[in-house]
């Protein structure tokens, strides 16, 4: 296992938003003052124009067309989100931001993020789903016309691009398609049943392929579920583990695109690509999370050599494509999302994107708090889990299901393709590609997703997660992460807007769950004056923790020129880094006389913290204005009254 202790103030027990080597101070930085077309190095490095290694650090926002919509039930348009998140007086230091651009927000459809709760044998009435438009998620591709994907990027997106440029930031545009909900299944029928179980042609589901193979045993229609384990499972229950040779499903040829999915994808990159393309702070994701089939399993062995078929169908006939679009309008570098949620990357030990004929490609992976290697800490898959005992005995700590060991009726171990602990990691990824985690993301709030709070882990704090997961990325400069989501709606959620709406009354608003059916004037709107005050939220919640990081490596491998961005929105390098500028003195903002801003941004946040920590003993050990706790002298008590003042 890596080691994951916080470093610095940590020590002191502050916990929380204070831990981790600082890089450099981030007052008087700034944001880019440039944007150089980036590429990746022989090394696997994201680079600039001088092969200068750039690890882009950032956030998420919502979708630039709900922002709009929702702007006074959430308390900011979305370009006052960017403004407040690129803010440098503020303490603000992103070098990215993701734009998610989403069909069904693009196309008006009910929100399709998360499904609503199903009674049992609900599904079994087609009417039912008729009836409840709410449960006819997701928007079903095409889920837009090409007249309203031109509306929504001259009416909603543009605007968000050209301000990303104006603030000194890059901008991630993100077709954001993502996972097809479904209402549960039935554990007990099989191991998959709880998940992909649903027929590839539902109206519930958005597989991105499904498998075609028709024999005497075992035959697959749209009327099967896409996913790989279905696929797999019923071949296994028919042949048996060792049956991999020869006419298998498994082979290539059996496995078929969604081609309306396809069709939706294309269309979106012909209009954007050739909008943005030429822009020198833009840069592509074409698509957010491509879902089931999943490839998950191991590297090696007769467990993944069964997925070299499926790994293939999705480079060549469903990712090719998309690329093959894009790269008619743009060369710069591309962030590329793989099947299975982004989360399992072992296929690009198989081909990866350059022997498949593609270059400057980063390929993105997502993480939560819920997944399953975040339970040991497992990212880099480093730690060789052969069982539940095998951890004990390493850890000292005990696994918890959804771990599957092999079945007693398992012929061929080696055939055994789930490891659950292990197939979701980095796989050491960043041998082929250098990696974006372009979503990760905690919340220590039962109310909400287990996938985002880790109910099956045990994490979802900052402490627990937060600061080990930085710890890990921060390892390897061929990693880059932008951190979901800067908002107060989308979970989870680094801010809170105090005087926002009742959900209650939020839900009542809503026709079909659909912020595009009432009205405009209908939606809550508890901010008529825009913009309104939002509270970022911190302790053992993300918001406060990821500024943190932010400025803590505001100028850690950015080998571009910086200029400070005021709140007005206009440049200033007279404080630009460049080697010309010098941090903000201390100063006292609320007139006790003591210096609370130890690095001169305007207010007091953990980074002053960390500043006061690493020179308690030194600049910053006179009495006069750095004790406080009144004793006479200038000690770890004073770091520890600073940041319990916070």
């Amino acid at each position: 296992m890596r080691a994951t202790a916080g470093a610095g103030v940590a020590a002191l027990g502050l916990g929380a938003g204070v831990s981790g080597s600082a890089v450099g101070q981030a007052s008087g930085v700034g944001n880019l003052s440039e944007f150089q077309e980036l590429s990746v190095s022989n090394d696997n490095r994201i680079v600039n124009e001088d092969g200068e290694t750039f690890v882009m650090r950032g956030v998420n926002i919502p979708d630039p067309k709900r922002l709009e919509r929702t702007k006074h039930l959430r308390g900011k348009s979305g370009e006052q989100l960017l403004d407040m998140v690129t803010s440098n007086e503020s303490g603000w230091y992103p070098r990215v931001v993701r734009v998610p651009a989403q069909p069904q927000d693009i196309g008006e459809h009910p929100m399709g993020h998360t499904g609503p709760e199903y009674e049992p044998g609900e599904l079994e009435s087609p009417d039912v789903v008729a009836d409840d438009r709410r449960k006819m998620r997701p928007s079903q591709p095409v889920a837009f016309t090409e007249d309203q994907l031109q509306d929504y990027l001259e009416n909603y997106y543009d605007p968000i691009v050209e301000r990303c440029a104006e603030r000194g930031v890059y901008c991630i545009v993100d077709f954001h398609r993502h996972w097809h909900e479904q209402p549960p299944g039935d554990p007990s029928l099989s191991d998959a049943a709880a998940e992909n179980h649903l027929p590839y042609n539902s109206p519930y589901t958005n597989y991105w392929a499904r498998n075609t193979y028709s024999g005497s045993q075992v035959e697959f229609t749209e009327d099967d579920p896409g996913s790989w384990g279905h696929v797999d499972q019923a071949w296994i229950d028919a042949h048996g583990y060792g049956q991999t040779q020869g006419d298998t499903p498994y082979n290539y040829e059996y496995w078929q695109v969604n081609e309306e999915l396809l069709e939706e994808a294309i269309m979106f990159w012909e209009a954007a690509a050739e909008r943005y393309g030429d822009m020198d702070h833009v840069i592509f994701e074409p698509y957010n999370e491509p879902t089931s089939p999943g490839i998950w399993g191991p590297v090696e062995g007769c467990g993944a050599d069964k997925q070299h078929g499926l790994w293939r169908t999705f480079q060549d006939d469903f990712m090719g494509p998309i690329l093959d679009t894009i790269r008619q309008y743009y060369d710069g570098l591309l962030l590329v999302g793989v099947p299975g949620w982004c989360q399992s990357l072992q296929g690009l030990h198989w081909r990866d994107f350059n022997q498949a004929g593609y270059d400057n490609i980063a390929v993105t992976w997502h993480n939560y708090a819920g997944h399953d290697v975040s339970q040991m800490h497992n990212w880099f898959n480093d730690t060789n889990y052969q069982s539940p005992d095998g951890v004990e005995a390493d850890t000292g700590q005990s696994l918890d299901d959804p771990y599957l060991e092999p079945p007693n009726s398992v012929d061929d171990p080696d055939c055994w393709g789930w490891e659950g602990y292990e197939a979701a990691g980095l796989q050491e990824a960043m041998d082929h590609h250098p990696v974006a985690v372009t979503e990760f993301g905690w919340v220590d709030n039962t109310d909400v997703a287990h996938w985002l709070r880790g109910s099956t882990t045990g994490l979802g704090t900052t402490n627990e997660y937060g600061i080990p997961f930085f710890d890990a990325l921060e390892e390897d400069d061929r990693i880059s992460w932008v951190a979901w989501v800067a908002d107060v709606r989308w979970h989870p959620t680094m801010f809170e807007y105090p005087d926002g709406p009742n959900e209650g009354d939020v839900a009542d608003s809503l026709e079909n769950q659909n912020f595009y059916d009432p009205d405009f004037e209908d939606l809550p709107a508890p901010c008529p004056d825009l913009p309104c005050e939002w509270e970022i939220l911190d302790g053992e919640d993300s918001g406060a923790y990821i500024k943190d990081r932010l400025e803590v490596y505001a100028d850690d491998s950015v080998p571009m020129g910086l200029d400070l961005v005021t709140d007005d929105g206009s440049n200033d390098d007279s404080g630009g880094n460049g080697g010309n500028g010098t941090p903000g003195e201390p100063q006292d903002t609320t007139g006790d006389g003591l210096y609370n801003d130890i690095t001169g941004s305007g207010s007091t946040t953990t980074s002053d913290v960390t500043e006061f920590f690493d020179g308690f003993t030194d600049e910053y050990s006179d009495p006069e204005y750095f004790d406080f706790t009144g004793n006479g002298e200038v000690t770890t008590s004073d770091v520890v009254e600073l940041f319990e003042s916070i």
